[in-house]
This record gives structure tokens, C-alpha cells and sequence, in this order.
């Protein structure tokens, strides 16, 4: 005969199991930000004489979640598990605008008291792409522009694009879009030098 406490318990035990082996098999969420620590060896530009205000970034309405959100086959996939550390415009200003400082020597004061008399460009850049394809590609579109603070020059405005193979895994992919927002603020910046010095400028290839 079976002891009617061990017919009891059998029920709890199955349950308690069943929970500990959810517990176990549940993956642990990880975060990724697009900040990454400047490359090494590279050379200093010279200081830009003018200061720059980054303005708030525009991303895609699809990708604006704290989830990653990738390719899958015809479709698109958020990553339950793999999530942003802050908002993605957040994360994509914080990332441009450092690319931007150090590429041209120069401070992003946005938000911050204007020095008296100095020179300040503005710049807004709206992501109208933001394509994530592990183990393929990072894919950015953008449409900048560039204006005088002073407002006696006309705007400049761009369109830049950059593609960056990734590696498998997720963190590959949010290098690759590291890499590609710095190619995309390299261009600004080449561009922000000549259009602050005389007012004009060109769009850079691409």
C-alpha cells in the first residue's frame, strides 16, 4: 500500500520540477549599445573651429523597440533576449556624436549653454534605414544636414549610406553597425570642415 502523504507529494514535486526546469532552460537577456571605444592608433585631426550641436536622431518607426530587431527570411524578428541598453535613437546620437567630436576635435554642446561668440553647427541626421542581418550585413541609411548657427548660410543637405559585414552572433552585429555609423560620421564630418569655412560645401560620394 501506498502511503497516502507519498501520493500527496507526487503532484508538488512534478510542479516544482517542471518550474525548475523552466528556470534553467530560460536564456538570460543580454543588452548591446552602439558606444564602443574609439579605434586604436588613430591620428588627431586638427581642431575644428567651430563647435557642434548634434540634434536629436531619427530612426525607422520599425526598429524604435528595446529589442533588437533582425531579418528573418521575408520578414523581421525582435530579440526577446537581445535588447539595447537605452532607446536606439539614444544609442545612435551617443554613437555619432562621439564619432563626430573626435573626428573633428571639436565638442557636441547640445543641450548645453552656448559659449559667447562661438561658432556652432548644427546638425540633424534622420536614420531612414536600419537593416540587421546577423551573420551578413549592417545596413544604414541617413539624410543629413549641416547649418550655420548664425543662420547666413543655407543648409546643407546629404544622403549617406553604409553596409558592413557580421559576423554570426549578435554582438558582431551591433560592431557592424558601430562601424557603419562611424563610416556615416565620417562623412559628415568631411564635409561639416569645408561647409563651416565658407558657408558652402558638397555632398559627399555616397
Amino acid at each position: 500500500m501506498i502511503p497516502r502523504l507519498d501520493i500527496c507529494m507526487r503532484p508538488a514535486l512534478a510542479v516544482a520540477a517542471l518550474l525548475l526546469s523552466a528556470c534553467v532552460s530560460t536564456a538570460p537577456t543580454r543588452y548591446h549599445s552602439l558606444l564602443g571605444t574609439p579605434p586604436a592608433g588613430t591620428a588627431s585631426a586638427p581642431q575644428a573651429k567651430f563647435l557642434i550641436d548634434l540634434q536629436p536622431v531619427g530612426i525607422p518607426p520599425q526598429v524604435d523597440r528595446p529589442q533588437l530587431v533582425v531579418r528573418d527570411g521575408g520578414g523581421v524578428l525582435p530579440l526577446e533576449q537581445e535588447r539595447w541598453i537605452a532607446p536606439l535613437a539614444d544609442e545612435a546620437r551617443a554613437a555619432l556624436s562621439a564619432d563626430l567630436s573626435r573626428e573633428l576635435a571639436t565638442t557636441d554642446v547640445a543641450g548645453q549653454p552656448r559659449p559667447v561668440g562661438a561658432n556652432v553647427l548644427n546638425v540633424k541626421i534622420d536614420l531612414r534605414r536600419f537593416d540587421s542581418a546577423p551573420g551578413d550585413y549592417a545596413a544604414i541609411d541617413a539624410v543629413w544636414s549641416l547649418r550655420m548657427d548664425d543662420g547666413k548660410s543655407s543648409a546643407l543637405v546629404c544622403a549617406s549610406s553604409a553596409r558592413e559585414t557580421a559576423a554570426q552572433g549578435y554582438a558582431e552585429l551591433v560592431q557592424a553597425h558601430r562601424h557603419a555609423l562611424a563610416a556615416i560620421a565620417s562623412r559628415i564630418a568631411s564635409a561639416a570642415q569645408d561647409y563651416a569655412a565658407s558657408g558652402k560645401g558638397a555632398c559627399p560620394s555616397n
